[in-house]
C-alpha cells in the first residue's frame, strides 16, 4: 500500500509576520483545554493561553498545547514573569512561542530572547526527549535548528519605562514582536483604565515607529471593534482580541435577551 502524501507544515507564526501577514488571535483565560479546542476551531490564527491571569500551571502547558494542536491551531504561552524555567516549560510543552510580561530595560528583553533561543542564539536548557522534540522522534540537529528559526518571542512593552526602552529593545536580534498591554499601560501613565486615551495611542506609536525601523511586527491588545481597526490601520500585525472568558460572556448575555 503506498502511503498517504503528508501535507506540507503550515507556515509557523514567525514565518507569517516575517513574510508581512497580519494574525488575529484570542486570549484563552479560561485555563480548559475544551476552550482552546472551541477557540482553534473558530478560526483565529493563533490562541493566545494565558498563565499570567488565567489558572494555568506548566503542568497544563502540554495538554492545553495540544488541544490547539488537535484542530489546526498554534498556540502562544503568555507567561508569568521573566523567569528562564517557566519559558523553558512552555516550549518544552510544544508552543509555538512564547509571550513575556512587563519588559522594562534591555537586560529584561535579553533574558527573555536568551532564555527562549538554544546556542548559539541563547542559553534555552536543552532536553530532546520533550514534546517539543516529539519525545526524541526528532533527530537532535533537526530539533534544535527548527526551535531556533520558528520560535516566536514576544516582548510585552506595557509601561512608561518599556515605552522609553522600545527602540533598544526592538534592535535586538531575535526580538520578533513588540506587545503593547493597553492596560498596565493605561496604569503607568496614571489613567488606569482609559485603553483608548490618546496618551496610549501615542505610546503606541513611539512602539510602532521604533519596531519598523527594525523590521519588527507590532502586537496589541483590543476588546473593542473600532479600537482593534484602528490599531490594524497603524500598523499592528499581531493582534490579540479579547478573551475567551469575554466573548463567552457577551454570546451568554446576548442569547438570553434574544430569547427574553
Amino acid at each position: 500500500m503506498i502511503p498517504p502524501a503528508r501535507r506540507p507544515a503550515p507556515p509557523t507564526l514567525r514565518q507569517s509576520l516575517r513574510a508581512g501577514k497580519t494574525l488575529i488571535g484570542v486570549f484563552c483565560e479560561l485555563g480548559c483545554p475544551a476552550a482552546v479546542e472551541i477557540a482553534g476551531l473558530a478560526g483565529w490564527d493563533f490562541v493566545l493561553l494565558d498563565a499570567e491571569h488565567g489558572p494555568l500551571g506548566v503542568a497544563q502547558f502540554p495538554e492545553h498545547v495540544r488541544a490547539a494542536q488537535a484542530v489546526g491551531a498554534q498556540a502562544v504561552i503568555r507567561a508569568p514573569s521573566n523567569d528562564p524555567a517557566i519559558l523553558q516549560h512552555a516550549l518544552d510543552a510544544g508552543a509555538a512561542g512564547v509571550q513575556i510580561p512587563r519588559v522594562e530595560s534591555l537586560p529584561e528583553a535579553r533574558r527573555a530572547i536568551e532564555s527562549a533561543r538554544f546556542y548559539p542564539k541563547g542559553r534555552r536548557g536543552f532536553n530532546p526527549f520533550v514534546r517539543a522534540a516529539s519525545y526524541a522522534a526528532t533527530p537532535v540537529g533537526e530539533f534544535l535548528e527548527q526551535a531556533n528559526e520558528d520560535i516566536l518571542v514576544t516582548l510585552q512593552l506595557e509601561s512608561v519605562a518599556g515605552v522609553e526602552a522600545a527602540a533598544e529593545v526592538g534592535a535586538l536580534p531575535g526580538v520578533d514582536v513588540l506587545f503593547l498591554g493597553p492596560f498596565d499601560l493605561s496604569q503607568s501613565l496614571g489613567i488606569p483604565g482609559e485603553v483608548t486615551h490618546p496618551r496610549v495611542y501615542a505610546a503606541g506609536e513611539i512602539i510602532i515607529r521604533a519596531a519598523s525601523a527594525r523590521g519588527v511586527a507590532v502586537g496589541v491588545f483590543s476588546n473593542a471593534e473600532e479600537d482593534a481597526r484602528r490599531w490594524l490601520q497603524a500598523g499592528v500585525r499581531y493582534l490579540v482580541f479579547s478573551t475567551d472568558t469575554c466573548l463567552l460572556t457577551q454570546a451568554m448575555r446576548s442569547a438570553a435577551r434574544l430569547l427574553r
